[in-house]
């Protein structure tokens, strides 16, 4: 399909405390092979010029937009929330998710729309798809790290069966994303989770479908202040050597947040209309994974999991991983859910 044939885009991007970058990537987006999109900002309650550069640009290009919505500071992924939602009452059939501080190759929209449009030409536009893509690790000033951001964490862009691998370890990197209207309508609201792209990964591994386009699309900018960022494989490891005690913490935090967001996502199943699209076996799949992460004898839990092949994949992860089964969820800092889990 031509480009002037094509739907429209919407593109959502949260920001906060963005004034360095945000102009640059802004520039990027405008740049794009792909000409019909409108992109959304949400200021996040920033205290530097972001909203001022946004809006500058507003008056340059009507396709530029400024969202107020008044509800301040919300972080990263309730933010993110609030934009799809905003995309959905809006109509849109395509909506790609962008960061304040990279930027993106000219022909990132047409590429990925070419293979949203493909999928959707032989399943119907009814499937739920996400696309994303690899980025090359670029410094603060865009300098290269490294061409490949998979392999620079080690991580399967691809793998066999992408629900068990998305439920603990997400392959997925929001500012790659795009998602058609099939997969928005089913994954909004989004609850209290980690990130909005983990969700958005997991709602389409287990109603629809994941492809990846293997080439960079992205300038992934490291600067220091990164809300996620990529540290690469290596880096992680030795932060691991030269201090576990905080390793093993964080680890923690991170599991009990996970554990937090799979049973969101079993409710969120459970809920679901029984017409919606559903890929075989996703919904008892996850509704396992979230009782079993939270039995209450240690060996039964280590044994319910590893019958549900749900762990990371990474080299060593899976011994770590099995130690913090043994001890148990500990209270979620995202929920502070005190070790329970949300009724699924």
């Amino acid at each position: 399909m031509s480009p002037a044939t094509r739907p429209g885009v919407f593109v959502v991007l949260s920001a906060y405390n963005g004034a360095r970058y945000i102009g640059e990537q802004i520039e990027s987006i405008r740049r794009q092979t792909f000409r019909d999109w409108v992109l959304v900002v949400r200021d996040d309650g920033s205290s530097d010029g972001t909203a001022e550069i946004v809006e500058q640009f507003a008056r340059a290009d009507s396709r530029v937009k400024l969202l107020r919505d008044g509800r301040g500071n919300l972080g990263p992924a309730a933010s993110f929330g609030a934009l799809l939602e905003h995309a959905a009452t809006e109509g849109a059939s395509y909506v790609a998710l962008s960061d304040q501080d990279d930027v993106w190759r000219e022909d990132k929209l047409e590429q990925q729309l070419d293979v949203l449009q493909a999928n959707e030409a032989s399943s119907g536009a009814g499937a739920p798809l996400l696309v994303h893509s690899d980025l090359e690790v670029v410094d603060s000033e865009l300098r290269p790290v490294h061409p490949s951001y998979f392999q620079f964490q080690r991580l399967e862009a691809a793998p066999a069966e992408p629900l068990r691998s998305v439920l603990l370890q997400n392959f997925v990197t929001g500012c790659t994303t795009v998602i058609n209207r099939a997969l928005l309508r089913l994954a909004i609201p989004i609850p209290r989770v980690v990130m909005h792209d983990w969700w958005l990964a997991q709602c389409a591994a287990a109603l629809g479908t994941i492809r990846v386009l293997p080439e960079a699309t992205v300038q992934y900018r490291q600067h220091g202040a990164n809300a996620i960022g990529s540290r690469g494989f290596a880096q992680l490891y030795w932060d691991a050597v030269r201090n576990p005690r905080r390793w093993w913490a964080q680890g923690g935090a991170n599991f009990a947040d996970a554990g937090w967001q799979i049973c969101e996502l079993a409710a969120r199943l459970e809920a679901l209309p029984a017409d919606a699209p559903m890929n075989p076996g996703a919904r008892e799949l996850v509704r396992q994974a979230c009782a079993a992460l939270y039995q209450a004898g240690p060996w039964r839990r280590c044994r319910e999991v590893s019958a549900l092949g749900i762990r990371p994949r990474s080299l060593l992860a899976p011994i770590f991983f099995y130690l913090r089964i043994l001890i148990g969820i500990r209270e979620s800092p995202v929920t502070g859910n005190g070790g329970r889990r949300p009724a699924a």
